[in-house]
């Protein structure tokens, strides 16, 4: 046997089982020849996969703790087992605070985490399974902020952080919507969306940004990009210690910062899990390879798609194989799904089978409960797009990558590399599998701007309209000179419709303002509209504010308000995924219908039409006031849409978890006469077995109490 096995070949046979007791003393031997290498991510990997084989090491164990304090995954080591040099180091890389006695920092997590403790601004570049959201949790476990912001891109990642949290409840109340009383102690977990409605008149002295590369604008979601640019700016002015984290940034355009804010950059390579990339033989078609992968896996398995539509195949594809047994662990939800939805619906069929679903036209507490039962282990795939793979925390083993791209367009080296990091998971799969169908896109190392502060020639006025005029530079100044003095619209007015282009507006107040006495009997309506009401204001949306020939399958005026007029006739998702099927009978269509109707539901009137009627409705009441008449009023049925006719409060219950039918079912037991806060109080005491609810809506509830 060779003096010293390389490294590589070392890393080969743990790879593929070759490491046993009678040789293990030999690998060991050569791991420790090899612990000052330059190759420290390969290094890293060797040892990770040789604590991934510590019953092949049992008899080594203390070479294991050497190998694993010297990379400095502390984590991983079993402190009963050290020397007193290794318990200092282990001791020195725990939290302070309360409830952290079981916390121990990787090297890397703890030098981000004294950083923050000494003030300094951190953002951090860092691999998904680095633990990142950990370092938060020590944060404000120290108590030295009072008022903290969590910034996060979508509303699942809401509800994943909001339980996490719930442990510093004795010391913080956690805040995630506007209807909530704020305390003395706060944190906030909110949507960039609401952070631009609920800080106004907040103080805060330390705010998180999670995924904060997406500040810079991209063509397919520019939208939501200047919105976060908004709230960063919003955060930034009240002098907040900050702390930005994101995976796979090269670097970042630290030189347009303003002087007075300084800023420490950290891009790590330091992984916790080991992520394996495997490419799919495909001997005939992607489906029969895709079948016969997942019957040879037995681990827990996201399959990403690009769209609903292709997720929707790919599931159908499974549980219409024959290849997996029913699983009656979901039976209880499937029973309910069917009946308050549709029995041919995709994703109750292939929960039978232990398949989830999970995609943007599912409502969010039915999405929920596919992420929380494939955790628990209830369900073997989740097949699903981008809307889990932006930070949403999965068990899962494998990633099997099946589409290469996001909607229509090709996805980014940088997507993928999130997409990949969905695979493996700490203390839980050492490594992870990505397989992939396609070659990966070229590498490539981005570097995110700051518009905000860099304010190119093309950031959109959206964004500088809302910025004071000494944080603008000259050119920007001279680009929105004609906005500020439109002479049509106020600036107050402009600023508060944040995410509408301000031409836009002003355009559309020259159309009121020139039409005015045409327009004012169909636009000064309040509480409900008439048809012909509905219409006009659809119309002026449809005209005027919305930058698209078609969008969430609308494609005029005409047709949003004939959708919206059903939809507050029928007020019963149930009855009016029954209209839009009609006479439907092939299953693929049925279940086009069925997710056609949850996707208006969910994109028109829980979001955009109110975002746009409230825009249109304080531009109706600038311009009629001026002539002296009482305008419109838009706010009450703004909010009855939203809340699809039911209580607005359920709305959040739904983001918590709790379907809007239930709410309902269950109103009578319920104080919804307050705010939120109220509500949540009366759903923690809730009794529930005088309630007549189904058994899955009960395992929902019981959840629930326990997390509010």
């Amino acid at each position: 046997m060779a003096e010293h096995i390389g490294l590589l070949d070392i890393n080969e046979m743990l790879k593929v089982g070759e490491a046993t007791k009678q040789n293990a003393f030999h690998i060991l031997k050569s791991i420790s020849f090899h612990l000052n290498s330059r190759n420290e991510y390969l290094l890293q990997e060797v040892i990770l996969r040789a604590i991934e084989q510590r019953e092949v090491f049992e008899e080594y164990s203390g070479m294991i703790n050497d190998f694993a304090r010297k990379i400095g995954l502390f984590p991983y080591l079993n402190p009963e087992e050290l020397n007193l040099a290794d318990k200092i180091a282990y001791e020195f890389h725990k939290p302070d605070g309360i409830g952290q006695d079981n916390i121990v920092f990787h090297r890397a997590q703890a030098r981000v985490y004294f950083e923050i403790l000494e003030g300094k601004n951190v953002i951090l570049s860092a691999p998904t399974s680095f633990g990142k959201s950990l370092i938060i949790d020590a944060i404000i476990a120290t108590r030295r902020f009072s008022n903290i912001v969590i910034v996060l891109p979508t509303i699942a990642l809401i509800d994943e952080t909001r339980k996490r949290l719930s442990k510093f409840r004795e010391n913080f109340k956690i805040i995630t919507h506007s209807t909530q009383d704020i305390a003395e102690s706060n944190i906030f977990v909110l949507t960039q969306e609401r952070v631009m409605e609920i800080i106004k008149d907040v103080n805060i002295d330390f705010f998180v940004i999670d995924e904060f590369y997406k500040i810079q604008p991209t063509p397919s979601d520019q939208e939501r990009s200047i919105i976060l640019n908004q709230a960063f700016y919003k955060l930034l002015k009240k002098g907040g210690q900050f702390y930005l984290l994101g995976p796979n940034i090269e670097n970042i355009n630290t030189a347009v910062f303003p002087d007075n804010v300084e800023i420490s950059f950290i891009k790590t390579d330091y992984k916790t899990v080991i992520t394996e990339k495997i490419n799919v033989k495909i001997e005939s078609t992607d489906e029969e390879a895709l079948l016969n992968l997942c019957i040879s896996l037995t681990e827990p398995t996201l399959i990403y798609c690009a769209s609903p539509r292709s997720a929707n195949k790919v599931a159908s594809l499974l549980f219409n194989s024959g290849a997996f047994e029913k699983n009656a662990l979901n039976d209880a939800a499937v029973d309910w799904l069917q009946e308050e939805y549709h029995e041919a619906w995709y994703l109750p069929l292939a929960l039978k089978f232990g398949i989830g679903i999970h995609h943007g036209k599912i409502p969010r507490s039915i999405s929920q409960y596919a992420v929380k039962a494939f955790n628990d282990g209830r369900l073997r795939f989740l097949v699903c797009t981008s809307t889990l793979i932006e930070g949403v925390n999965t068990k899962a083993k494998n990633v099997i990558i099946y589409d290469n791209k996001v909607a229509r367009d090709k996805f980014d080296f940088f997507t993928f590399n999130n997409i990949c990091g969905r695979s493996g998971r700490m203390f839980q799969h050492f490594i992870g599998r990505v397989f992939m169908f396609h070659q990966p896109p070229v590498e490539e190392l981005p570097l995110v701007d700051f518009p905000l502060f860099s304010q190119p020639e093309d950031v959109p006025e959206t964004l500088l309209m809302q910025m004071d005029n000494e944080d603008l530079s000259e050119r920007s100044k001279e680009r929105i000179k004609d906005l500020n003095e439109n002479g049509i619209l106020s600036l107050s007015t402009i600023k508060a419709n944040s995410n509408i282009d301000p031409q836009s507006q002003i355009n559309l107040a020259i159309h009121i303002k020139n039409n005015a006495r045409m327009l004012y009997p169909d636009m000064r309506w309040n509480k409900f509209p008439t048809a012909q009401q509905l219409k006009i204001t659809c119309t002026l949306i449809w005209d005027f504010l919305v930058d698209s020939v078609r969008m969430g399958n609308v494609s005029s005026g005409a047709q949003l308000s004939f959708k919206l007029n059903r939809l507050r006739a029928v007020k019963d998702i149930k009855n009016l995924i029954e209209i839009e099927i009609g006479n439907a009978t092939e299953p693929e269509k049925v279940n086009d219908a069925i997710e056609n109707t949850l996707e208006f539901v969910r994109f028109w009137a829980q979001y955009n039409y109110p975002k746009y009627l409230m825009a249109v409705n304080r531009i109706q009441q600038e311009i009629f006031s001026q002539y002296k008449v009482t305008p419109g009023d838009y706010s009450f049925f703004a909010t009855e849409i939203e809340c699809l006719f039911t209580n607005s409060l359920f709305v959040a219950l739904d983001e918590y978890g709790i379907p809007l039918q239930t709410s309902d079912r269950i109103k009578a037991a319920l104080d919804t006469t307050g705010n939120l806060d109220r509500l949540l109080f009366s759903v923690k005491n809730l009794n529930l077995e005088r309630l007549k609810i189904s058994s899955f809506e009960r395992g929902i509830l019981e959840d629930v109490k326990t997390q509010v």
